[in-house]
């Protein structure tokens, strides 16, 4: 009966699809029920479906900082295709699957400014807001830092969030921990002057160049570490190269402290510590996700063990 009132009320939605191809790391299982929604409107109607039929529901938008289980999802999932963008102002009111480089384009392209730091961030808007992506190493460096108003499906009924009410932190907002549907976000900008801001987006561009993106991967693992203690850091690591520009910004890089550990190559099954950055694992062909999960728990062992430091994942898994 489920199938059957999918089938015949999501039009196009298919049975047993492959997220693999979904997804940068280009592993994981089947979805019971695959959609692709091209409106806000029919992602409202994919979770209302999914709701009342009872079956599990999970929204991705460019596959970015996922993890999808070998043996799948066991119920609907909802790639967000939506992209309509407007621009009033100084205001941006995007989809949730437009794409984060399109945003940045646009919003440069009518003399705004502020989000230029994102133009190499891979994903979409919703994505971003969902975890709060962006560049820790600036002041004003994430699109929650912009965000003046976010629509969301809450169950069956659309809610209105305030910036406040988004709960942003590093790498982190109030979505990361409950069940609200991201469909709208508002951003507000600034002025700028299109030369300079082509200028700052050529510079994140270069920045990136040392990141893996011609390999398939999820993106960073590990959020960055806040120091807490800064003289037991100072005593575990006195003399290390870049630790004084570390504690000034207050974060020990997650990259770092993997390659200190000396896992930069590591490999288990077809997952690999990238060698270029070591806060990505890198699917060399053959990766699995159950092999994503042994490097994960290895990398947080390893760091563990030589500096009495917890990493924490910045990935979101799925169907485990």
């Amino acid at each position: 009966m489920p199938q059957r009132a999918i089938l015949e009320n999501l039009p196009g939605v298919k049975s047993n699809e492959p997220l693999a191809p979904y997804t940068n790391f280009k592993i994981g299982g089947p979805a019971k029920f695959f959609f692709q929604a091209k409106s806000t409107q029919d992602v409202v109607s994919a979770a209302q479906v999914a709701a009342e039929i009872g079956v599990p529901f999970m929204l991705i938008g460019g596959g970015t900082n996922l993890v999808v289980a070998d043996k799948g999802f066991p119920g609907l999932v909802v790639q967000v295709k939506s992209n309509t963008l407007l621009i009033e102002g100084t205001q941006v009111t995007a989809d949730a699957g437009v794409a984060l480089a399109y945003l940045v384009q646009q919003s440069v392209s009518h003399g705004l400014t502020g989000l230029e730091p994102l133009v190499a961030v891979p994903g979409t808007v919703g994505g971003a807001v969902y975890g709060n992506a962006g560049v820790p190493q600036i002041t004003h460096g994430f699109i929650g830092d912009f965000v003046q108003g976010i629509t969301a499906l809450r169950g069956d009924t659309i809610q209105h969030l305030t910036q406040a009410e988004c709960k942003f932190g590093y790498r982190d907002s109030a979505f990361k921990h409950g069940s609200d549907v991201i469909l709208q976000v508002v951003l507000g900008l600034e002025q700028g002057n299109k030369e300079e801001s082509q200028a700052l987006i050529q510079k994140y561009i270069a920045s990136r160049k040392s990141q893996p993106y011609d390999m398939p991967s999820s993106g960073c693992i590990f959020t960055n570490v806040a120091i807490t203690n800064p003289e037991e850091v100072k005593q575990k690591f006195n003399g290390e190269e870049k630790l004084e520009g570390f504690m000034a910004k207050g974060q020990l890089p997650a990259s770092w402290l993997i390659d200190m550990a000396g896992l930069k190559g590591k490999t288990i099954g077809g997952i690999q510590v990238s060698e270029k950055h070591a806060n990505y694992l890198v699917n060399t062909g053959s990766g699995t996700a159950d092999q994503v999960v042994q490097m994960i728990s290895y990398i947080k062992q390893q760091v563990r063990d030589k500096f009495g430091i917890e990493l924490m994942e910045e990935v979101r898994n799925v169907g485990f």
